[in-house]
């Protein structure tokens, strides 16, 4: 009988568990080894795995060495490449990108910068420069004659990897910030087109010189493939396209890049394909770059997470597997091998993306290797075992403690110290503990002289301050040390360091909570006054500008309401975010309250710096906003701009004169700044002054209903009512709606008023019923507001009760941009109406924009035309076809039309030949007060009566065709 020997559980899982996290560990923090063959297998996979490319559209125009033979020492005189240009510019080539750098004025720069300036499409490069200890990088850039005729600034930045080869550039660079694009980018943006943009933009204008700065920062890794045949853009002779202009015509509507690539004056850069054929010049690596980003082809390297998916993806896998001992078990490992490069260069394929391998494939040698040792592991676990119960009981000290003898030298450590300090108890042993900590902290002779001190006086010693501690991983810890001595004289001492930072750090926060917004962690109401008032007081000193921008979200009230208050905290930070990244550092962004945001701009000369941030602001926050399963939320703010001194020295004054700004702003539409004038003193007065009459005026009964008539065209009967409020207004007289609904709205009046006008129009009904009248349909508005509570279907139910007015008799009218709104709240809203047996109209329709499929879920039983669509019929083929139309889908969906603004006889007729049921508007009536009502509830004036009757007979005297058209 053969026995077969399988490794343990513990020795299956551990193994691959600690393979994973070396991988891990590689994969968030690669050593040189792993970046150099994750790099190695990037040039090996991509061209494997890499899409299929545009054709070439670029041409290198080469300074070789024929060129140099034949035209004399580097550098010319420039208005040499003024001639190529201008030819160039003849046969329409879509770019011009020179690679060469013109940081001082030289001859030839007049017959240049014209010829950049008639071509319209000559993109010079910038390139980063070190200067010296103190001034760090800095720009070079073309001189201000060449620079303010180029159509863009491109920089020519490319990056040496760790094996010394150059694979990437990226999208932006610039000293202290992002500003330039890469010269490949911006030859691809900007084909012709002569007009500089973004930052390129401002550099023209003057506003970026050369700044010492003491970063070259980096943005949008581009990631190019291997530089084989394939993407190699075609090069000439500079001097061919001189002694033979007829070559040029050839290169119409292609992208040129013009740079050297003769030894004597270009270097190179060491590629992946050096090793074949040598350096390769900048200029072809731009150009080459160009393509790369024309097809597509540009990666990026992806994140660490992604890398350590990688570790733990295939890692898993092996570990599911469980290979087995022996030949089958070597070969599944093996093939295991090849998955992670196979995976990273499908990806890279598909999306773009290169995830790194190496340290994956390193996991998995790891944990073949140790999988191969379980069985040592398995024979070993009792011994195993002891150490993991020794180092937990280490391990559960949560300080670090070190053990010195006498003479102050390392005799044990925890493994919080280990950590700490990154060494071994067989490596620190003995080792003096001014040596062991010397590196990772600068207070190390504090803590030698109170050791000493300790051991000397043999009692307890603990310094009052913690000490700054940087540990091996980087990470920084405040520590408390406490000396204690052990024994008595001669022996050694304990040292425990005990960390404080997470109570140092809570009471910085709590700190930092008094003075900031919990949410956003912008400065809150407290810190922006304090800053305001200091700023106000330098500006009347130095005879500078503060300008407030009183930020404020139109309608983000619908998102806390659609999609919680969750989400909209996740769009405030989103927001917070873009404001801060839209001002200029020394700038104050501050949260006001709930949406409202405020930004303090200090040391202005003039309102133009505060237009340029206030434009910024409305087109960042229009963009769309992603957050935590929501995306394609788009926001738009209303800013209110008030300028101190110059408008009011006074802190208080200038934020009451922003928000007066802002809120006139958003009542003209939003979306938009809007800069305090005196005048919107008297206007929010005047607004004041209108609340508080409405408010009087309910009190007071000064509201009246006036009713206007609605005809059936088909029986010349009147159909129905349409009730419209009136204002006896003191002082005024009658107040048409339009003038302080509005104001209504804005304050909350119009939830009364509304609820009054249900009451109002139901009592009356129910009198008219009394006095034995014909009872007939009674339309009322409902409001935007109203249609937000659903206290609505409350009021009608309590309207119909206390009347006694029959529901079929009453027709709610909402608007189509009302209903529009919040369509799946409006529609609960209309059902539950439409189950009291009350009928719904949809008013002003055609004005919105209202979906099919939405309609068809409201309960709605009546579609009025807007009065535009009906003043024009006769002469806009447009408007009789969209009433047409409608008449047309509302009678398909089983609604009755009314049409509105009807004024004309034609107009009649015209909508009587195509099927309109109902007709309202002045050619019958204007609306009417009550007492002037009851004699259309008795019978229609004669007018209208011979309106019908004009009618009826227009249609008996038309041949062939009948009542409906």
């Amino acid at each position: 009988m053969t026995l077969r020997w399988r490794p343990t559980a513990l020795g299956r899982r551990s193994g691959w568990l600690v393979s994973a996290l070396f991988a891990c560990t590689l994969a968030l923090f690669p050593p040189g080894v792993i970046q150099r063959a994750d790099l190695l297998l990037f040039d090996t996979l991509e061209p494997w795995f890499r899409a299929p490319a545009l054709p070439t559209e670029s041409t290198v125009i080469a300074i070789d060495e024929a060129t140099l033979a034949a035209m004399g020492r580097w550098p010319w005189n420039r208005a040499v490449h003024a001639e190529l240009i201008d030819r160039l510019t003849a046969v329409g080539v879509s770019s011009i990108a020179m690679a060469i750098l013109f940081p001082e004025s030289a001859p030839g720069d007049a017959e240049l910068a014209e010829a950049m300036q008639a071509s319209g499409r000559v993109i010079l490069a910038v390139a980063p420069h070190a200067g010296t200890a103190t001034e760090g990088m800095f720009e070079l850039l073309p001189v201000d004659t060449l620079r303010a005729s180029a159509a863009a600034l491109g920089h020519v930045d490319v990056e040496i990897d760790l094996d010394g080869l150059s694979r990437r550039t990226y999208r932006l660079a610039g000293s202290g910030q992002p500003r330039w694009d890469a010269l490949a980018v911006a030859a691809l943006r900007h084909p012709g087109s002569g007009e500089p943009s973004g930052l390129n933009a401002r550099a023209r204008a003057g506003l970026q010189q050369v700044v010492q700065r003491p970063l070259w920062v980096r943005q949008g890794e581009l990631l190019l493939p291997f530089p084989d045949t394939r993407g190699r853009p075609e090069v000439v002779s500079y001097y061919t396209l001189l002694s033979r202009p007829e070559q040029v015509r050839r290169l119409e509507g292609r992208t040129v890049f013009i740079g050297a690539t003769a030894s004597g004056i270009d270097a190179g850069l060491a590629t992946p394909s050096a090793a074949h054929g040598g350096n390769m010049p900048a200029v072809e690596f731009h150009a080459r770059a160009f393509e790369a980003l024309r097809s597509g082809l540009t990666y990026n390297s992806a994140a660490a997470g992604l890398a350590l998916a990688l570790c733990l993806t295939v890692i898993s896998l092996a570990a599911l597997l469980r290979p087995q001992a022996g030949t089958r078990g070597k070969l599944l490992l093996g093939g295991l091998l090849l998955v992670p490069p196979l995976l990273s260069g499908a990806v890279l394929g598909a999306f773009q993306l290169w995830i790194p391998p190496a340290s994956a494939m390193a996991g998995l040698l790891l944990g073949a290797a140790l999988w191969f040792l379980s069985v040592l592991r398995h024979t070993q676990g009792s011994l195993a075992q002891a150490r993991h119960d020794a180092d937990a009981t280490l391990r559960s000290i949560a300080d670090a403690v070190l053990t010195i003898d006498e003479d102050a030298r390392v005799v044990l450590l925890n493994p919080v110290a280990e950590r700490l300090t990154g060494a071994t108890l067989d490596s620190a042993r003995g080792t003096p503990v001014g040596e062991l900590i010397r590196d990772f902290t600068d207070q190390s002779a504090v803590v030698v002289e109170t050791i000493l001190a300790c051991l000397k006086h043999r009692q307890a010693i603990r310094l009052p301050e913690p000490i700054a501690w940087q540990a091996v991983s980087g990470k920084h810890h405040a520590l408390r040390l406490t000396a204690t001595p052990v024994g008595g004289e001669g022996e050694g001492a304990v040292l425990v360091f005990h960390d404080v930072t997470e109570t140092l750090a809570i009471t910085a926060r709590l700190q930092h909570e008094a003075t900031h917004d919990v949410l956003t962690g912008l400065p809150n109401r407290a810190l922006l006054l304090d800053r305001l008032h200091q700023a106000l007081a330098n500006a009347q000193r130095r005879g500078s500008l503060v300008a407030l921008l009183f930020v404020d979200l139109d309608r983000f009230k619908r998102i806390n309401d659609s999609l919680g208050h969750y989400v909209g905290d996740q769009v405030l930070q989103v927001v917070a975010e873009r404001l801060t990244a839209s001002v200029r550092s020394g700038d104050t962004v501050a949260r006001w309250g709930g949406d409202e945001f405020i930004i303090l701009m200090d040391h202005l000369r003039d309102r133009s710096a505060v237009v340029a941030v206030a434009g910024k602001l409305l087109d960042l926050l229009e963009r769309e906003v992603e957050t935590q399963g929501e995306s394609g939320l788009v926001l738009s703010c209303s800013i209110g701009i008030s300028v101190g001194p110059a408008d009011s020295s006074d802190a208080e004054t200038l934020l009451s004169m922003a928000d007066k700004a802002m809120y006139r702003g958003k009542l003209e539409g939003g979306s938009r700044y809007t800069f305090y004038s005196p005048e919107m003193n008297t206007w929010s007065r005047d607004r004041l002054n209108l609340e508080a009459a409405l408010r009087k005026g309910l009190g007071n009964d000064e509201f009246e209903l006036f009713y206007q008539p609605q005809i059936d065209i088909r029986s010349g009967r009147l159909a129905g009512l349409e009730s419209l409020i009136r204002w006896h207004r003191p002082g005024s007289g009658l107040v048409r709606p339009d003038l302080f609904i509005a104001a209504a709205e804005e304050s909350g009046l119009i939830t009364n008023i509304g609820e009054w006008v249900l009451n109002a129009a139901t009592h009356q009904a129910a009198r008219w019923s009394a006095d034995g009248l014909a009872p007939v349909p009674i339309a009322v508005n409902v409001s935007v507001r109203q249609c937000t509570d659903m206290s609505v279907v409350d009021t009608i139910r309590h309207a119909l009760r206390d009347s006694g007015m029959d529901p079929r008799q009453l027709k709610i009218e909402v608007t189509e941009s009302t209903a529009m709104h919040d369509p799946e709240r409006v529609a609960e809203l209309l059902h539950r109406v439409h189950a009291l047996g009350v009928g719904v109209a949809v008013d002003d329709f055609g004005t919105g924009y209202s979906s099919l499929s939405l309609l068809k879920r409201f309960p709605i039983s009546e579609l009025k035309i807007d009065k535009s669509f009906v003043i024009d019929l006769a002469e806009d083929n447009d408007d009789a076809a969209i009433v047409r139309g409608t008449i047309a889908l509302a009678h398909s969906l089983g609604m009755r039309v009314v049409a509105e603004g009807v004024e004309t006889e034609l107009q009649l007729r015209f909508l009587a030949r195509h099927g309109c049921n109902v007709a309202q508007g002045f050619l019958f009536a204007q609306p009417l007060p009550t007492a002037e009502i009851r004699h259309w509830l008795k019978m229609p004036p004669p007018h209208a009566q011979r309106a019908i009757e004009g009618l009826q007979h227009a249609r008996a005297g038309a041949p062939g065709t009948n009542g409906d058209g």
